[in-house]
C-alpha cells in the first residue's frame, strides 16, 4: 500500500494545506488537464474508477473564491502533492 500525508502550516496571513501521496502520480503531459472540466486521465486506475471530471474544478473554485490558490506537483511513479493556500481571515469568519 502506499502512503498518504495531510498537512496544514500557517504562512504570513495564509495557511497552506497540503496532500500528498506516494501512489502512481501524474504525467507530466496530463497535469495540464486536471483543472479542466470533463476530463479524465489516461491512467489505469482513472479508467477503471470513472466520475464526473469535476472534482477538481470545484475544488479549485471554492479555493479562489476564498481568495487562494490550488496546485499540483507530480513526478509519474512516485506520487503527487496537491497544495491550496488560503487566507486565514478566510478560516476564522
Amino acid at each position: 500500500g502506499g502512503v498518504i500525508k495531510l498537512s496544514a502550516r500557517k504562512e504570513g496571513n495564509m495557511v497552506r494545506f497540503s496532500v500528498s501521496d506516494t501512489g502512481i502520480g501524474i504525467k507530466e503531459e496530463e497535469l495540464g488537464k486536471l483543472f479542466d472540466k470533463f476530463k479524465h486521465l489516461n491512467s489505469g486506475y482513472v479508467r477503471n474508477n470513472k466520475g464526473t471530471g469535476l472534482g477538481l474544478v470545484i475544488s479549485k473554485k471554492l479555493v479562489e473564491l476564498h481568495g487562494g490558490e490550488i496546485t499540483v506537483e507530480s513526478k509519474y511513479g512516485q506520487g503527487s502533492i496537491f497544495t491550496f493556500t488560503i487566507p486565514i481571515n478566510e478560516i476564522l469568519y
